[in-house]
């Protein structure tokens, strides 16, 4: 495919967005700074009906248009970077239970950084500890389950339970949406766009509608050191539910980062994520910070959840043991 049809296609799915939920407030020099779109490639996507407010030097662009446009062309910017980081796991020789030594840090002022509920009531008990006022760390225990080198080789596939989904996750063309929209399942069924996110809380949708026991869940995609937010299905299995990403699988096998014979998506992706919560939760709320600090750094102390405001967390992967 040519540049300029690959440019054609990402500005089709922009279309499909309405503009009321675009924010023009990149400029040309970001464009080529952040999203690696240089002023040619930003004026082939002008001539072919990028959307923009403004002229000349004041043109301003839509993050999110700069960033599909990045994806599309698969140009090294941050957004396609993120999506081939997060197809790691998929690709390892085996997939094995694992514990990750992992740690937390947000900017607090003169507060302090606690775990959430949601984060202290996962990690592994008695592995909490904070080390600083805006930073503390914990074990992350991931099982491989059906997945497991020595799991019965039929256990992860969940075909059965994804039965009336997975017609739907292969309609749907990843594309990363605005805030608004990504719980929109009316704009999600229209136009076919979706993130991570999206699919996933279109799919429940359409699991509930068809009476199948599928639900949403939201986490971490545990990839290289950064482990990135993200949201998948779980089904049930008996008196378990197994996670599964068909929708996720599905867009990164298209990407050619995974190798879709041997994760077809209907197969479980245990041990890849771990589980925070339920319904998508944004990454801020690992961490809440509370209070003030009384008793100075306490490195490796214990920490227990706290009320408090919401802060942005970012988490990285100290170590690894299986």
């Amino acid at each position: 495919m040519s540049r300029e049809q690959a440019v054609k296609e990402v500005l089709e799915r922009a279309a499909r967005v309405p503009d009321r939920f675009r924010r023009f407030e990149v400029g040309a020099e970001t464009a080529a700074r952040v999203h690696r779109i240089d002023g040619a490639l930003l004026d082939e996507a002008l001539d072919l009906g990028l959307a923009y407010e403004g002229s000349g030097a004041d043109r301003r662009f839509d993050d999110f248009d700069l960033k599909n446009l990045g994806l599309g062309l698969r140009i090294p910017s941050p957004a396609w970077l993120q999506v081939r980081l997060s197809a790691q796991p998929f690709n390892a020789e085996a997939v094995v239970t694992t514990t990750y030594r992992t740690r937390f840090q947000g900017r607090v002022g003169g507060a302090v950084l606690e775990p959430s509920s949601q984060l202290a009531s996962g990690v592994v008990d008695g592995t909490l500890r904070r080390m600083g006022p805006d930073v503390f760390e914990a074990d992350l225990h991931v099982s491989a389950g059906e997945n497991a080198p020595d799991a019965d080789k039929g256990a992860a596939d969940c075909a059965r339970e994804l039965g009336p989904v997975l017609p739907e996750a292969a309609r749907l063309e990843y594309y990363l949406v605005p805030d608004e929209l990504r719980d929109d399942v009316g704009f999600v069924r229209e136009t076919r766009l979706a993130d991570c996110r999206a699919g996933t809380t279109y799919l429940a949708h359409v699991a509930a509608e068809a009476g199948a026991a599928v639900r949403p869940a939201s986490g971490l995609l545990l990839a290289g050191a950064f482990p990135l937010p993200h949201a998948w299905l779980e089904v049930r299995r008996g008196d378990r539910w197994l996670p599964a990403d068909p929708y996720y699988l599905i867009s990164m096998a298209g990407y050619g980062l995974l190798d879709g014979e041997r994760w077809p998506p209907h197969r479980s992706v245990a041990g890849t994520v771990w589980k925070i919560c339920g319904p998508y939760t944004d990454l801020c709320f690992l961490a809440t910070a509370s209070g003030g600090l009384s008793d100075g750094p306490s490195g490796g102390r214990p920490v227990g959840p706290s009320g408090g405001r919401p802060v942005k967390t970012s988490v990285r992967i100290l170590r690894r043991s299986t």
